[in-house]
């Protein structure tokens, strides 16, 4: 574990402030600013972390990812052999992740083929009791769309790229081919289309093949619309072209005649910190010719401003066909609309307001409805939650569990039908199936896709891990018992520490800064100190003194944690405090936070636009002194700041940067706190720094790196590095821990969950911040301040007393049946200073109201 950084908190209020639509900053990109919508913050995040601070191309990083892929294995023979050992699975392969895409075998329900939002491609042939990975040789793992051939269930189209996120780390690289039932594939085209939407095959030529695109969200282009191939994708052409700012969301093909194709359109832009998912291209295209012609529908279709449309097309009667329009000012459903003449003249359904709400402000994420393909009356949306109507939308019900009991989770995109009533949905959590239309549910996916921003070793029980991952909570497990990982904490979760000193204790995270002790007692920010704050708030603790340190724009300190009150201890750390405020401040914010191992009276400090600080406590008067050490650094988003535990002075620092005609990868070191830097990043790729470890007793020759793309290892002090394993999938490597006890260095994906790597090749492997043997068995009183419960463990006499400020016995226990470890209830006691004893031990005691 690392004992002196952990990460983040702040006020649930203030979580809604940052959630309001703003007006988008004008200082990363020369664009006109949009609203900025609620729900895209994650997308924001990953995108803030990568641009500062003049964006970057899309394309420029799309390129790099691949081209460390390709150098990375070609240097693979060249390695020690120590860096060429299998990484392996983790997990959790229980809690799931983002999928958007499904398809079966059209002659075996058990084969079955899923696509993660950023984790490739998963196979079963038994129903979903297992799975394996069938796309990880790519370096695009973030899949769209998944056809089968109908001709040819072995032939299996792909589109890469995520369609409902849009993020730039979901990407892709157009269309992919496999002849062989997924065991190999070729990229045949639509490369710079980056996000596929659908694929409909004809399936009276299996070489015509039609693609619906999104598109690039980052940019104005013409590689947008839908595509048509005549050859089986040796040449493609785009056939329907919206706008620059607008793709092509969804398709469906008439299933009596493959030259009825309907398309719609939406606008979609996601610029940094702006984003467009409205506007005037929400619309409908129906082509009867294969394609060559294209005609807008309307009659009765609304003609405003709208977002996202959804559409389904009945298999029993072609010619009825169902639109779902979301709203493009509410971002929820506006109407269903029903045609039963080809799309000729639609009728509104007057859907009810459990439908109306179904996708909870961000539409633009689903806005999809499905039509059973047996049961022309039997309609489902999903969202957040999921609502069906069984009598052509006479009456609708919600078929799934509350979203909060995560039976099944919340957030559902696609559906897959395999009988009259049974089913089969992608969540962001996983894979679950129902056969009796939605009474009951299974989860059927042990899948490791889980998208973790942080993790941790637990330094108490061996070779337990844990982390805080996108869209499904904190959690713990390992390897071992893969499938039974524990889910700790719900929401987004970051940065999720386990305690040392207070055995089995935790603290959780969520989104901007949400901080729980336990999960029970929330860590908030005091009603006097809102502050901006980062999606993913950093903070540290500090065991010995019970001190909290959280970073909002300043470093603000809790005394008797987690039960005190935050106090500012430094003045605004980042630009707006130097008098630049360009931008939307919440973009201006700390980023990281951690406190050196050798001192309790030094910070260091890095934020989200390009400073370095360091704080130094005075430990007369306590005061709080920050000095600006960032001088020589680039102007770039902090993403670690960490201490070595080796060298009392030496600090390092890692950066973000994917900038055009700069192939730089931004990690330096100081040996003097800060008063000057070196480069360490050696060889490098040039791609983003997530983390970086320093290994104990080396004397900083061994280092660890974390990167957009593989884990990298240098044994002189980062002059040279070196691709760390084999068979680790090709995803972004959030942050790097290491497990003592069993000799693992563990590393938390942001797409395909925990894996570690064997790293006993290392000598004297020995955690610097470990317990010995006297130091776990030494005696603890906790927590303090006393909210109702006393913990103790390892008690050095048989009697416990406490007594009020005046000497008065308040309360005498016999602990020995407990075998020097149990609880002592004091919810009665008035609140107040107290006073204990037992054994050789004294102390002090504080009970809160």
């Amino acid at each position: 574990m690392k004992k002196f950084y952990a990460l983040s908190l702040i006020l649930f209020a203030l979580m809604l402030v940052f959630f309001l639509p703003e007006q988008a900053e004008k200082i990363l990109i020369n664009k006109i600013p949009q609203q900025q919508p609620k729900e895209l913050a994650p997308n924001d995040y990953w995108y803030q972390v990568r641009a500062y601070p003049f964006g970057f191309s899309e394309q420029e990083y799309l390129q790099k990812i691949e081209l460390v892929k390709v150098e990375a294995e070609a240097a693979m023979s060249n390695r020690a052999v120590e860096l060429g050992l299998s990484w392996q699975q983790e997990g959790p392969g229980n809690i799931g992740g983002r999928f958007n895409a499904l398809a079966m075998s059209p002659t075996n329900q058990n084969i079955i083929y899923a696509g993660a939002a950023n984790g490739g491609i998963f196979k079963t042939t038994n129903g979903g009791t297992t799975w394996f990975p069938i796309f990880d040789d790519n370096p695009y793992l973030s899949i769209g769309e998944i056809t089968l051939d109908p001709n040819d269930e072995n032939t299996i189209y792909v589109g890469t790229g995520d369609k409902n996120f849009g993020g730039g780390s979901f990407l892709g690289n157009g269309v992919y081919k496999s002849t062989d039932a997924g065991t190999t594939w070729t990229q045949i085209g639509l490369e710079q289309t980056a996000i596929i939407t659908e694929i409909a095959i004809d399936p009276t030529n299996s070489d015509r093949i039609f693609v619906s695109t999104l598109g690039n969200t980052y940019e104005k282009t013409t590689d947008r619309g839908v595509y048509r191939t005549i050859d089986g994708g040796l040449s493609w052409q785009n056939i329907l072209f919206v706008s620059d700012s607008s793709g092509v969301i969804d398709m469906e093909m008439d299933p009596s005649n493959p030259d009825i194709i309907y398309a719609s359109s939406f606008n979609r832009i996601n610029l940094p910190f702006q984003a467009k998912v409205s506007g005037p291209d929400s619309k409908i295209f129906k082509t009867t010719d294969g394609g060559d012609n294209w005609t807008q529908l309307s009659g009765g279709l609304p003609t405003s401003q709208e977002s996202r449309i959804g559409l389904a097309i009945s298999n029993v009667d072609p010619n009825t066909l169902f639109a779902l329009y979301v709203d493009g000012i509410t971002l929820d459903t506006k109407e269903i609309y029903k045609s039963i003449n080809g799309g000729t003249t639609w009728t509104s359904m007057n859907v009810p307001s459990m439908v109306t709400n179904a996708l909870g402000g961000f539409g633009w994420y689903f806005g999809e409805v499905y039509i059973n393909p047996y049961n022309n009356n039997h309609l489902i949306v999903p969202g957040v939650e999921m609502f069906m109507t069984t009598n052509g939308g006479t009456t609708w019900s919600q078929n799934v569990p509350d979203w909060w009991t995560y039976e099944v989770h919340a957030d559902k995109h696609a559906i897959l039908f395999l009988d009259a009533t049974s089913y089969i949905i992608a969540t962001d959590g996983g894979l679950y199936k129902t056969t009796d239309n939605g009474a009951n549910w299974t989860d059927i996916e042990n899948i490791p896709v889980t998208q973790f921003y942080h993790i941790d070793v637990d330094p108490i029980n061996a070779g337990i891990y844990g982390g805080g991952a996108q869209d499904n909570g904190s959690m713990s497990g390992n390897g071992l018992d893969i499938n039974n990982w524990q889910r700790l904490y719900g929401g987004d979760g970051f940065r999720m520490t386990f305690l040392e000193q207070d055995a089995g204790s935790y603290y959780f995270e969520t989104q901007n800064g949400g901080l729980t002790y336990n999960g029970t007692n929330d860590v908030s920010m005091s009603p006097s100190s809102p502050d901006r704050v980062n999606w993913d708030m950093p903070y540290v603790i500090n065991e010995n003194n019970s001190e909290l340190f959280v970073g909002t724009s300043m470093v603000q300190l809790m005394d008797f944690a987690p039960w005190g009150f935050y106090q500012p201890i430094s003045g605004d750390l980042t630009k707006v405090g130097m008098g630049i405020t360009q931008g939307l401040d919440r973009y201006h914010t700390i980023t990281e936070i951690e406190l050196s191992p050798s001192s309790d009276n030094t910070l260091f400090v890095g934020t989200s636009d390009g400073l370095v600080w360091r704080g130094n406590r005075n430990t007369t008067t306590f005061d709080w002194t920050f000095t600006n050490i960032t001088s020589t650094l680039p102007d770039r988003y902090v993403t670690a700041v960490r201490c070595s535990p080796n060298q009392p002075n030496t600090v390092y620092v890692a950066f973000s940067g994917y900038k055009l005609n700069e192939d730089i990868s931004y990690l330096y070191k100081s040996t003097n706190n800060g008063a000057t830097w070196q480069d360490v990043s050696g060889n490098l790729p040039g791609i983003t720094v997530n983390d970086v470890l320093i290994v104990p007793n080396y004397n900083d020759d061994y280092l660890f790196a974390a990167l957009d793309g593989g884990v990298y290892f240098s044994q002189d002090a980062g002059t040279n590095w070196d691709y760390v394993g084999v068979d680790l999938p090709f995803a972004t490597v959030s942050e790097l821990d290491i497990d003592y006890a069993n000799k693992k260095l563990i590393a938390g994906t942001y797409s395909r969950s925990m894996w570690s790597y064997d790293i006993s090749w290392i000598d004297n492997l020995i955690d610097p911040t470990g317990l010995d043997e006297a130091e776990k068995n030494k005696m603890k009183i906790y927590p303090n301040p006393i909210v109702g419960v006393l913990n103790y463990e390892n008690l050095n006499g048989d009697l416990f007393s406490l007594y009020d400020v005046r000497g008065n016995l308040i309360i005498q226990i016999n602990t020995s049946k407990y075998n020097k470890s149990g609880k002592i209830y004091l919810e009665k006691i008035p609140a107040g200073t107290y006073f204990y004893q037992c054994g050789n031990d004294k102390g002090k005691l504080v009970k809160l109201p």
